[in-house]
């Protein structure tokens, strides 16, 4: 008599598991030996299979895939919808209409990285969009693109809490929410596994309104408007409250390294900024980073010793390099020079 065993998978994401999923693990059944139960309990959500070890092994594989493919899924739903709180992309069809949730999100991420061109759908048609020209290309067929910002009436981001008359708000997230998860997406996104403990959103009114002036007058200067990254900054626990109430100060840069210049240093990668030369334990072995908006502008490549961004070409000895970078073509590591030059957006503590 061939072995016979039991198994039982237990994770929150096969309560997401659709319809067209369960009758995948339908056919899964009549393709192995192998009894397969669902039960959808919320966080507490299982699978239990039951018949030869083989089989039961073999479904097994193919059930964490599936799972893996749903929590991807429902990541880049919640993703998406965060975006598209905070920005709406439009194409011209007698009138600008809304993209989908993907597309705007696809575009969105183009935009920050970027990227001067993207792949999209326009009425089911593959597009080459243009962010430079705001135009999005089929053939002989121009769409005009338009990118609208959702911004709060008083100049401060729509989705604060309400500051309540105070300079300085720390928001602890939700771990349910959609701002939370997609924090943490970008925290993971090269395959850091460390144990979030918190995220805080950090609300500075004056430190945001100093941040938005410098954004529009980079903006200016550089005529165009992809001046901004989001990056991340490892610090030491006890910098934490002076960067929350003061920003990043450059008198902090030299504590850690100064290869590419003496200013404040933005990590592309978040597992860079993880690692113990940036964000230091403390006696409970928690650690701190930062995921902040940074203008980066325009960027040359740093060297040691440098205590503001070199001149441009133009030979214009006021017209400077924004920030300077360790490669050129593909930066992973950004040195800006100005304190409002970052805002500390959020701040996680890890183990």
């Amino acid at each position: 008599m061939k072995e016979q065993m039991e198994h039982t998978i237990k994770d929150s994401c096969i309560g997401l598991f659709t319809q067209e999923d369960c009758r995948k693990l339908q056919d899964l059944q009549k393709k192995l030996t192998v009894s397969i139960h669902l039960e959808k309990r919320g966080a507490d959500s299982i699978i239990q299979l039951e018949g030869l070890s083989r089989d039961v092994l073999t479904a097994n594989d193919s059930i964490k895939e599936m799972m893996r493919k749903v929590e991807s899924l429902d990541r880049r739903k919640r993703e998406a919808a965060l975006v598209g709180s905070m920005v709406e992309q439009h194409y011209a069809s007698g009138t600008f209409i809304p993209f989908d949730p993907f597309t705007n999100l696809a575009l969105e991420q183009a935009f920050d990285n970027r990227c001067a061109k993207v792949k999209i759908n326009i009425n089911n048609l593959e597009h080459t969009a243009d962010l430079t020209s705001k135009e999005a290309v089929s053939g002989r067929q121009i769409v005009k693109l338009k990118r609208k910002e959702k911004k709060a009436a008083e100049g401060l981001p729509g989705d604060w809490d309400d500051m309540k008359g105070s300079e300085l708000l720390e928001v602890t997230l939700g771990t349910s929410s959609t701002e939370y998860q997609r924090v943490e997406v970008e925290f993971r996104k090269t395959g850091l596994r460390n144990q979030i403990i918190k995220i805080v959103r950090i609300q500075n009114n004056s430190l945001w309104k100093s941040y938005e002036i410098r954004k529009a007058a980079v903006d200016k200067k550089n005529k165009h408007s992809n001046n901004e990254r989001r990056l991340f900054h490892g610090t030491c626990a006890t910098t934490i409250s002076q960067i929350n109430s003061q920003g990043f100060n450059r008198s902090y840069a030299g504590k850690n390294a100064a290869v590419i210049g003496n200013g404040t240093y933005f990590a592309v990668d978040p597992k860079y900024s993880a690692s113990h030369t940036y964000s230091k334990p403390d006696a409970q072995g928690h650690k701190n980073m930062y995921w902040a908006r940074v203008l980066v502008g325009d960027f040359t490549r740093g060297s040691a010793g440098l205590v503001a961004p070199p001149v441009k070409a133009s030979g214009n000895v006021s017209d400077l390099y924004d920030s300077v970078v360790d490669h050129v073509s593909n930066p992973q590591m950004f040195v800006t020079f100005h304190d409002v030059q970052a805002y500390p957006e959020y701040l996680i503590t890890f183990h």
